[in-house]
Order: C-alpha cells, then structure tokens, then sequence
C-alpha cells in the first residue's frame, strides 16, 4: 500500500513538472512571436534586439531539451513501476494518451 501511495505522489508531481515545462515553451513561443511584431510594429530596423531574440530563442531550445529530458524520465519511472509491480496507473491522475499511428502500406493506383 505504501508504494502505491509513493508512486502516485511521484505520478502527479511528474503530470504536472511535464505539463510546467510545456507551459513554459507556450509562452516563451508567444514572447518570441510578440518580439518580432513588436520590432515591425515600431518599425524598428532588423539589427534592433536581435541579441535579445537569439537569447530568448535559445531559452526555447533549453526548454526543448527539458523536456525531452522529464519524458525520457518518465519512462523511466514507468519501466520502475513495472519492474518493482506497482500500479502506479490505477492510483495517479489519469491522462488521455494518443493511441500510436497505424502504419500500412496503401495500395498503388491504377
């Protein structure tokens, strides 16, 4: 019973540190879109915070990076769970996951 306890306090901190750094990503997108119409808005030449959009640019990189490291994470901790027997799945908040693509070969048109 403990570490049905443990892990669903683990599921939910890892539901919401993923859904933190995607939130995060949104809105870096967003400064960086507003960065740009704002400098043609102004009317500003092309060179005017240049630097600044290459750093804020480079934050979204970092966060892609974050990112993929909390989803290599999870899996991880989902192949403990299995490993030690926990049904983490039935305790944790639950989450629609996307069902994987069917790949098939079509067929060749006449």
């Amino acid at each position: 019973m403990k570490n049905r306890h443990v892990s669903a306090r683990i599921a939910r901190r890892l539901q919401t540190a993923e859904h933190a750094v995607d939130k995060a990503m949104v809105e870096t997108s967003a400064l960086i879109q507003t960065m740009i119409e704002g400098r043609a808005d102004a009317g500003f030449a092309a060179e005017v915070g240049h630097l600044a959009l290459v750093n804020v640019v480079r934050s979204l990189s970092q966060l892609t990076e974050a990112r993929g490291a909390v989803v290599e994470g999870h899996g991880e901790l989902a192949a403990v769970a299995t490993e030690h027997n926990i049904g983490w799945r039935l305790d944790g908040p639950l989450e629609e996951k996307p069902r994987p693509m069917v790949v098939g070969v079509l067929p060749a048109a006449a």
